[in-house]
């Protein structure tokens, strides 16, 4: 036992240094509570934005967003959506509760576990007025559950995994309904025939509005329907207007895709929409406005039957891999309390970040938020860009046999041999190098563009420069996020070729983003290393239940709508054992020696 203790300590005091490095060093909050703006995109690709280096689709609003605030370049997330979401709002890895295999099924009774405490709730304790527009796909199989009984003042939106576009149909393969909601009410006519990325941009225009003359900050979280598929059927990839999309995206061949670049385009003028009103209501110089992508895009999907025709490319895997095609996701963060904006920022941040770092830029104390596996990286974002996350578990999934971790430079991988896995770790989507020239104009004169660059002007006029100055500063922030050129390899000889089923992969990401060349052999120390950490978060695991669908959670009984059909008490409340920290005996002394050298 005494052995025990004295390893623990020798991999707690190591871990001091790894994570919580925010308490050493002092994180300055503004002295105003900001407004906090959260939008979500859903099964955004990779290579879906412009700031990427695809020609294909323009995004001007998400590109000059991007370009005017930090690019998080090695920012990662779960491979699907719950565990995304429920990593995001918790501050904590899904293995902590038991959700980080496939996402929540409707008519499963199946939730986020009313033990954590989740980012609205922390926030409303700091005096934020919450809300959120769209999707929770958290579970809502009883009512406690849903998000205005965890800490949104108000939510308009939908419960399950998407809806459709136009009429807030959910469908599964044995059941159908509704599921629109104001709040706990029903809202079916609300969403009827309206596009639903316009609605729900309406809604935030709303909210924000709403703010205006307001004493409260307010938390505002978009969490959108787009760029996911709609609701099985004829129109999974729907478009505000087909006929216009056609003559604007007739360049592109594939019907899928042109549709893919409509529904991209719908979710770029919502970005622009929302800096407007924001700004034209006198909060955005107040505010921090945040985008990120919860997963890869599930490029082509013969298996769940949701392909989006979106692209991760260059990157190997897509949604439901732990590659990066389906873990590197979007991100771009704009705050005035940037000390140095139009930057690309390499340091590895993961979705748990955002509980901590936004909660420490509202006023927070990270010693509130007990164990968590998030860091706060107000400071690094904003002040100095210090390297603070050194260790990420990107994810285990103990059922279907999917493990990454990553360590500085480093990532071990491995894979379940099955048709279903080995489908998701292929190189997928459009290249999205044939299209319309870059046109960086169209970005600085975008909504986004015009309302940043005036803020920031504002704010610091050293910071107002002239439009060529502008314009090749942000072509060259472009080049440094393209990831192509570390991907030359891969790219010339595109193979197909994977070996990390039966023993682990160790891939240098940062040379090596793509995930080509197996350097296990070169490194074992490294790999063995590794593996020790990987054993000891297995330790950690709470196992996934997936309960079967519940026939009482059919629509039909409902009048059509998807309700919290029962209340099942403390039976399958997916109640979590609070997790254990303290990791045990990782390392020996030589090892800990090894495991120091090579971080410092």
């Amino acid at each position: 036992m005494s052995a025990l203790i004295g390893y623990s300590r020798c991999f707690l005091t190591i871990i001091l240094i790894l994570r919580p490095i925010t308490q050493c060093f002092s994180q300055q909050a503004p002295k105003k509570q900001p407004h906090i703006i959260l939008i979500v995109a859903d099964d955004l690709g990779w290579n879906d934005v412009g700031f990427h280096g695809s020609v294909q689709i323009p995004t001007p609003n998400i590109d000059a967003l991007a370009y005017n605030g930090v690019i998080l370049n090695r920012h990662y997330v779960q491979p699907t959506c719950t565990p995304s979401r429920a990593a995001l709002l918790t501050g904590k890895y899904p293995i902590r509760y038991g959700l980080q295999g496939t996402p929540i099924i409707a008519g499963q009774p199946l939730a986020l576990p009313i033990t954590e405490k989740i980012l609205p709730q922390y926030l409303k304790d700091l005096g934020y007025a919450t809300h959120l527009v769209g999707k929770w796909h958290l579970g809502s199989y009883e009512r406690r559950f849903t998000p205005t009984e965890r800490g949104f003042d108000t939510h308009f939106g939908y419960w399950n995994g998407f809806i459709s576009y136009r009429n807030s149909t959910h469908s599964t393969n044995k059941f159908s309904g509704k599921d629109a909601r104001r709040g706990f009410k029903r809202a079916g006519n609300e969403m009827s025939d309206k596009y639903a990325t316009e609605l729900f941009t309406e809604e935030a225009s709303k909210v924000i509005e709403s703010q205006k003359n307001q004493e409260k900050p307010m938390f505002l979280m978009i969490s959108h329907l787009a760029v996911h598929t709609g609701d099985p059927g004829p129109n999974l990839l729907e478009v505000s207007n087909k006929t216009y999309n056609n003559e604007i995206f007739k360049y592109i061949k594939n019907e899928d895709r042109r549709l893919f670049a409509g529904m991209m385009k719908s979710l770029d003028d919502s970005v622009g929409s929302i800096i407007k009103s924001l700004d034209n209501n006198g909060l955005l110089e107040d505010s921090i406005v945040l985008f990120i992508a919860d997963n890869g895009a599930p490029a082509d999907d013969p298996i769940w039957g949701y392909g989006n025709s979106g692209s991760n490319w260059p990157l190997r895997g897509e949604k439901g891999a732990v590659l990066e095609g389906g873990v590197r996701g979007v991100a771009a963060f704009w705050s005035p309390w940037l000390k140095k904006k139009s930057r690309v920022s390499e340091n590895t941040f993961h979705i748990t970040d955002w509980l901590p770092t936004l909660y420490a830029a509202a006023g927070g104390n990270f010693e509130d938020l007990g164990r968590i596996d998030g860091i706060d990286q107000w400071n690094s974002l904003t002040e100095s860009s210090k390297v603070l996350r050194h260790l990420t578990l990107i994810n285990i999934d103990e059922i279907r046999g999917e493990e990454a971790l990553v360590f500085n430079q480093w990532k071990i991988v491995k894979s379940n041999r099955t048709s279903d896995i080995v489908y998701f770790l292929r190189y997928s989507g459009d290249p999205g190098d044939t299209g319309p020239e870059y046109d960086m104009d169209i970005v600085m004169a975008s909504s986004v563009g015009s309302h940043l660059s005036k803020i920031n002007c504002k704010i610091t006029k050293e910071e107002c420069m002239d439009s060529v100055t502008s314009s090749q500063l942000f072509y060259n922030i472009r080049s440094q996020a393209r990831v192509h050129d570390k991907c030359s390899e891969r790219i010339q000889n595109p193979s197909e070729h994977y070996e990390c089923f039966d023993d682990y992969c160790l891939f240098d990401i940062e040379n090596d983003p793509c995930e080509y060349t197996n350097v296990a052999k070169k490194h074992p120390q490294l790999l063995s290393m590794f593996l020790d950490m990987m054993s000891q978060f297995k330790v950690e695991i709470i196992k996934q239940k997936i309960p079967t669908i519940d026939s009482k959670s059919d629509p039909k009984n409902f009048n059509g709508y998807w309700e919290t059909w029962t209340d099942y008490g403390g039976s399958t409340e997916n109640k979590s054992n609070l997790p254990v920290f303290v990791l045990g005996t990782l390392f020996g002394v030589a090892e800990v020696l090894i495991y120091m050298a090579i971080l410092f």
